[in-house]
């Protein structure tokens, strides 16, 4: 057996190693079994020295000192055995403990895991709420941490409590930025964390994106800055007519246009459209009168906050050049449906080029004979030039003046020298061989008192046969003529209205003998020659459609 000493030190042992009462009364009793064998071997060991005592009682001897042979070896396995078994005896002990713990624990506490920013942490409790089993010292819980639980909310098994740990997060305001610590990463949360309101109206930045206000509570991404722009309340004064807008804006200009105000360019706004938008602030409006503007040939409705007309035209962009003038005058006040036109004007220098006819002389030349025609010399045109300073609006000529005119080349006449020598020859006629001075090939026709509308010619003669009618140009009043297959006539008559030729004839006759002609002839002009005699006769020219001449 264990002495007194060696079983309290067994037992403190085991209680300082927490394997209770059993535990420590099997740790005892294997430590006294070591114990007791290794007394046993110490008895047994002949090598080992005698106490004062055991020299008493049993004398040395020299067979004592000797050991027996195998002893050692055998004591040493023993011992070995002896350890294992008080070490299995242990472990078992302690397995034993911890699953009576366990039983211990589920029928006197709950399993509780805490999320501490992601480091989970499972706790085995006996409180009744999330308040009590944060307020716990070793939790160390930081200040205006986020709960996923409320504190009175009643500890569940299994239950997981999450705490998220304070961010800094920027809120700014119109300008006016702070810093706030929050565990909240929902942006409508943390203003609502910040007591700070928001409108529907107002312009929200998180993270430096726009965020639409009805999208604030089921923003996804954590905030880490908030910028608010609160709307602005504006008075605006259009022509007389006062109102007022909210607008949420960089500027002005922005502001009306979000409030549907629509502005012309001719408009005057104050203060200016890039004026940034201000509680104070009135936008005064004045609209430009509704006008006209005729310009190049297109037709602009506009409007202008001009007083005058050439201030309008300044305000519109529409600048007079040049010679260019405006209708009504620039001085004109403005009134509103008036219609402005801007004549465009120009004026240039046109040339114009003339061609300028020969003259043709004549020339009577008695080295040719009568109606022989030589050209002594070939006539050319000339050219002339003249300047105008011509004037263009709207694209029209309205005016032109001459500003000179220049012979650039003068003409040279044509000159024509007509025979004058007059060669008299004979014609075989039905009274005998006739003398005449001249020749011509005409177209004949005939003509009698009914057809004529009476018996008088235009000389007084009564009309029959040998009475001829030709242009006197021609053929002179009074000359006597021959014409084959008609014979001896005189000219007492004109020529009936105007003719394709002037070669032509009409042979006279009675009611009760006439004969209809039709066709080209040749007429004899008898002698004596006239005093006056045309040498320059017309060129010659047959009949329309009636081609052909004489023969012969």
């Amino acid at each position: 057996m264990m002495s007194m000493r060696n079983s309290s030190a067994c037992f403190e042992f085991a209680a300082h190693s927490g394997i209770g009462k059993a535990g420590c009364r099997a740790f005892c009793c294997s430590y006294a079994m070591l114990m007791g064998k290794l007394g046993v071997m110490q008895s047994s060991d002949d090598t080992q020295p005698l106490t004062a005592g055991h020299a008493e009682s049993r004398p040395f001897t020299a067979e004592m000192q000797r050991p027996k042979p195998g002893g050692r070896g055998r004591w040493l396995l023993i011992t070995i055995i002896l350890v294992t078994s008080i070490t299995l005896v242990f472990t078992l002990v302690l397995f034993a403990r911890a699953i009576a713990r366990i039983g211990i624990a589920e029928a006197d506490g709950i399993q509780v895991s805490i999320d501490h920013d992601g480091g989970i942490q499972t706790i085995s409790t006996r409180l009744d709420t999330v308040g009590e089993l944060l307020g716990q010292p070793e939790l160390e819980l930081p200040a205006d941490a986020a709960l996923s639980h409320a504190a009175d909310d009643k500890l569940v098994d299994g239950m997981v409590i999450r705490i998220a740990s304070p961010r800094d997060v920027t809120i700014e305001t119109n300008g006016d930025a702070r810093q706030i610590q929050t565990a909240l990463k929902n942006p409508w949360d943390i203003l609502v964390g910040a007591g700070v309101a928001v409108d529907a109206a107002d312009q929200i930045w998180v993270n430096g994106a726009p965020a639409d206000f009805d999208a604030l509570p089921e923003w996804t991404v954590p905030a880490l800055q908030i910028r608010i722009r609160r709307a602005t309340r504006l008075t605006v004064i259009d022509d007389g007519v006062e109102s007022t807008i909210v607008a949420n804006a960089d500027t002005i200009g922005d502001a009306l246009s979000k409030a549907g105000v629509t502005l012309n360019l001719t408009d005057d706004v104050r203060p200016a459209l890039d004026t940034a938008p201000a509680p104070e602030i009135t936008i005064h409006i004045k609209r430009g009168l509704p006008l006209k503007l005729l310009v190049d040939g297109v037709t602009i409705e506009a409007r202008t906050n001009a007083a005058h007309v050439g201030d309008a035209l300044v305000e519109l962009d529409a600048p007079l050049f040049g010679l260019d003038y405006v209708m009504p005058p620039a001085e004109t006040a403005v009134s509103a449906g008036m219609t402005i036109e801007i004549v465009r004007v120009v004026e240039a220098i046109e040339t114009e080029s003339a061609e300028i006819d020969f003259a043709v002389q004549s020339r009577l030349d008695d080295s040719l004979n009568l109606d022989d025609v030589a050209v002594l010399q070939d006539g050319r045109a000339g050219r002339q030039e003249t300047s105008y300073r011509v004037r263009i609006e709207n694209g029209a000529e309205v005016a032109r003046g001459l500003i000179e005119s220049v012979v650039v080349a003068a003409p040279i006449d044509k000159i024509v020298a007509y025979g004058s020598r007059i060669a008299q020859q004979i014609v075989d006629t039905p009274e005998g061989p006739r003398h005449y001075w001249r020749r011509l090939c005409v177209y004949a026709t005939s003509y009698n008192p009914e057809s004529n509308g009476g018996l008088q010619t235009s000389t007084g003669a009564t009309l029959a046969k040998g009475i001829v009618a030709a242009k006197p140009h021609i053929i002179p009043y009074y000359t006597q003529v021959f014409v084959p297959n008609y014979g001896l006539g005189v000219v007492r008559d004109t020529g009936a209205g105007p003719r394709s030729t002037p070669y032509w004839i009409d042979l006279g006759y009675s009611d009760h003998d006439w004969i209809t002609w039709g066709g080209y002839t040749w007429v004899y002009l008898l002698a004596p020659p006239p005093d006056e005699i045309n040498y320059d006769l017309p060129p010659w020219a047959p009949v329309r459609n009636r081609a052909g001449g004489c023969s012969g």
